[in-house]
């Protein structure tokens, strides 16, 4: 169906004028002896036009809050003590000005102790490097001794047999400790296993205390009436925005006590919500202990993780170090089947035995390496902890508030400055669905802060409704904005709203309804004719027709009593002048806008 917006107002003065002719033939009843009622003149004077074509445009006004485009805060990442700040509200700021000092004392513990921890490491590095180079030596002087050496003795022999030997006794060395490591781990992956259950099992009654907390609040604020509160809170809001807008008629003691009563519901709310507090405090703090123990729980199983990584590469090792000690074995039995009859096969198989050395050595240069970068990244966090310490702008801007002071102790649950870039300012404003359809980003506006005018564009349309007010929520950005506009004041905001183009613009006085049928008269050929019509949006002076008369009819504009079907009419046509205010194309009075529904409503 479609929807239209005509008049909500009846004609009263036709209603008038037919009841005192109904009084006076009722009067004229009892009079038998009453002279004959004069008979009226056929032919009634009219003023007529003709309907233009045209584009009427209505305006809104609105109610909207200002803001900053860019509004930030700045939290501490650290707890500490505040040595002193030099900024107050109102200063002007630059993105990296530093605004306090926090005391450094702990972080510098921190630093000096990975410092320590890297110099460590360090030293490891060059241990393990003099090792390689020891071990380099050795292979040297293992391969320039087996190269001189073609002549060994049966004792020189059996030695390299027990050396081999030995090497594989320090491989089975190796392995036992592998295996001890690993029973190790999975003793402690079942402490794991048993911290992580019992943390599973403390979560859910963590969880469980933040459902009777919430249970507790809900059952409070029904207990208090809250939501009814609310209810007639926004009623009474109405009523004052409706006699205020003049939506509803009212005299001055009536917006009086309507504002009164505003108030007493507005502080009986405020009353219920700080009676509420504390439970709402009550389920926040069971929040932050189900979301602590879950936190708990999920480390538990990291650190399971974690242990079973570090057993994977423990059998890993495991697997390599077998693998190691069979092929350790295979060189010694070769060796000594070979040992008396190729010499040189012999030498190599001792090169390769000493290359291992070598190979071992530069490995633990490559372990001792990682070591120390993991030291190094421990003081590249040290540092920038400490740089934490130290609270900086991040924008351009103006100090909207500071929160701490010297000696106080600033902490990351609150933020200690806040920072607005006011080169830009948002003005938003709510507006009803129907309202909403007609907006557009990009759209230009106008800002009333007390009189001073500002303009604006549409950068957002609300695409949910607010809670609160059930109305959707409308950005605009003042680019050129000054110091009248403050954070949070209230301001007027005009925008175009309801248009129709393409449609014909007659006088709102021409058009007559029968129940909710609106009709108008033209003239044809001297006679009046009764036009049905379809209206579309109006404002005070002019309204749309969207059907039923086009531009080559005669309208007849004025009124009169013996105005009817089949009247004969004489027309005066307008002049131009006195019809330019009918084929205005663009209207800013929206204050008569209604929709046919709430018309009848009126009617009935």
């Amino acid at each position: 169906m479609k929807r239209q917006y005509i008049k909500s107002g009846r004609r009263a003065v036709p209603v008038l004028i037919a009841a005192a002719c109904t009084v006076t033939l009722l009067a004229g009843c009892t009079d038998t002896t009453a002279p004959e009622e004069e008979t009226l003149s056929d032919v009634i004077p009219v003023e007529a036009q003709m309907p233009a074509a045209g584009t009427l445009t209505l305006k809104n006004e609105f109610v909207g809050t200002v803001s900053p485009e860019e509004s930030v805060y700045v939290i501490p990442m650290v707890t500490a003590e505040v040595l002193g700040t030099d900024i107050s509200v109102g200063d002007t700021v630059t993105a990296g000005q530093e605004l306090c000092k926090l005391d450094t004392e702990a972080a510098e513990l921190q630093l000096a102790s990975a410092q320590a921890q890297y110099n460590s490491a360090a030293a490891g590095v060059q241990a393990a490097e003099v090792g390689y180079e020891i071990a380099q030596a050795q292979y040297d002087n293992a391969v320039a001794q087996l190269d001189v050496q073609n002549e060994q003795t049966q004792r020189q022999k059996d030695l390299t047999m027990y050396q081999m030997q030995m090497q594989i006794d320090g491989i089975n060395d190796g392995i036992d400790d592998i295996n001890e490591q690993l029973y190790q781990l999975e003793e402690d992956r079942e402490d794991a296993k048993d911290q992580r259950d019992d943390l599973n099992r403390a979560r859910g009654k963590a969880n469980e205390y933040v459902k009777q907390a919430q249970a507790a609040y809900q059952a409070t604020a029904a207990a208090y009436g809250y939501e009814k509160a609310q209810r007639e809170y926004q009623a009474a809001l109405a009523l004052v925005t409706g006699m205020e807008s003049g939506q509803i008629e009212h005299d001055d003691a009536a917006l009086a006590a309507a504002k009164a009563d505003l108030e007493a519901k507005r502080t009986a709310l405020e009353e219920i919500k700080e009676k509420l507090k504390p439970y709402e405090e009550a389920v926040q703090a069971a929040q932050s202990a189900a979301s602590q123990t879950s936190a708990a729980y999920e480390q538990a199983k990291a650190g399971i993780e974690s242990i079973d990584e570090g057993k994977e590469k423990l059998e890993d090792s495991l697997s390599d170090t077998y693998k190691t000690k069979e092929q350790t074995e295979t060189v010694k039995n070769l060796t000594e089947a070979q040992l008396n009859i190729d010499t040189q096969a012999v030498q190599d198989i001792s090169k390769r035995t000493a290359a291992l050395g070598v190979d071992s050595a530069a490995a633990q240069v490559n372990s001792a390496k990682v070591g120390a970068a993991g030291a190094k990244v421990g003081i590249d966090s040290a540092e920038y902890q400490l740089d934490m310490y130290t609270l900086t702008a991040p924008i351009d801007g103006v100090i909207e508030a500071v929160n701490v002071k010297a000696h106080d102790f600033a902490s990351p649950q609150s933020p200690a400055f806040v920072i607005s870039n006011k080169n830009t300012m948002t003005v938003t404003f709510g507006v009803s669905e129907g309202i909403r359809g007609t907006l557009r980003v990009g759209q230009k506006i106008q800002v009333d802060r007390n009189g001073k005018l500002y303009d604006a564009v549409i950068t957002e349309i609300g695409s949910m409704v607010d809670q609160n007010t059930g109305l959707f929520m409308i950005k605009s950005c003042v680019s050129t904005p000054d110091e009248s506009l403050l954070t949070g004041s209230s301001v007027k905001v005009t925008a175009e709203t309801y248009s129709q183009a393409d449609a014909l613009l007659i006088p709102y006085d021409a058009v007559y309804y029968d129940d909710s049928q609106p009709y108008v008269y033209v003239a044809e050929n001297g006679t009046a004719k009764r036009k049905d019509v379809e209206t579309g949006i109006f404002d005070m002076d002019t309204i749309t027709v969207l059907s039923g008369l086009t531009t080559e009819d005669t309208l007849i504009t004025s009124w009169s009593a013996n105005l009817r079907e089949g009247a004969e009419v004489s027309v005066r046509m307008k002049t131009e002048s006195e019809t330019d205010g009918t084929e205005s194309a663009d209207s800013e009075n929206a204050n008569d806008v209604q929709t046919a529904d709430s018309a009848d409503a009126d009617g009935e």
